[in-house]
């Protein structure tokens, strides 16, 4: 009596079939993460810009510098780190969407806002989710004592700078929770 050695081709595509579906299921688990490391890294920046714009504040108040502190709202954040990240393209005079490459990040001069170009999602989106390229501008906050809308250190109280979000907060909220 012969031995038949090998597979058949039914148990062949059996376990085509069982491999086919559980790299789906794998892909379907793990695409979402590529995209909440993307949101992620974005909230770091943003936390790094943050932190940076104190810093900045906070050398100025100690140099004696505080009336050049109204100087910072709609300036460049990226311009007080220490190294800029990696994706970040520079400051551009009215750009189009189609000249930042999606997923990295650039300073529109006109408008004063430094942006994150969003990419396609890895993940799956509902159709009637589009989201908005996260964009952030420079504020500074103070008490305007004297009610001429300017700061004056000698008159006006400094509450801060601050890197306020104008675009994108949903995006960088992060997924619905059902």
């Amino acid at each position: 009596m012969l031995r038949q050695i090998g597979f058949s081709l039914l148990e062949l595509v059996v376990v085509i079939a069982i491999i086919s579906i559980l790299v789906a299921v794998a892909l379907d688990r793990l695409l979402p993460y590529i995209d909440e490391a993307e949101r992620v890294a974005v909230l770091r920046v943003e936390g790094q810009l943050r932190s940076t714009l104190t810093m900045e504040a906070a050398k100025r108040i100690v140099r004696g510098q505080s009336a050049s502190i109204p100087g910072l709202a709609g300036s460049n954040p990226v311009n007080f780190l220490a190294q800029p990240p990696t994706n970040y393209v520079g400051a551009l005079i009215r750009p189009q969407a189609a000249e930042v490459s999606p997923r990295h990040w650039y300073f529109d001069e006109a408008s004063r806002q430094l942006v994150y170009r969003l990419g396609e999602a890895f993940g799956l989106r509902t159709s009637d989710e589009t989201m908005e390229d996260p964009a952030f501008t420079v504020r500074v906050a103070f008490a305007d004592n004297d009610g001429d809308g300017r700061f004056e250190a000698s008159r006006d109280e400094l509450y801060g700078v601050h890197l306020e979000r104008v675009a994108g907060t949903r995006w960088l909220a992060g997924p619905r929770s059902n």
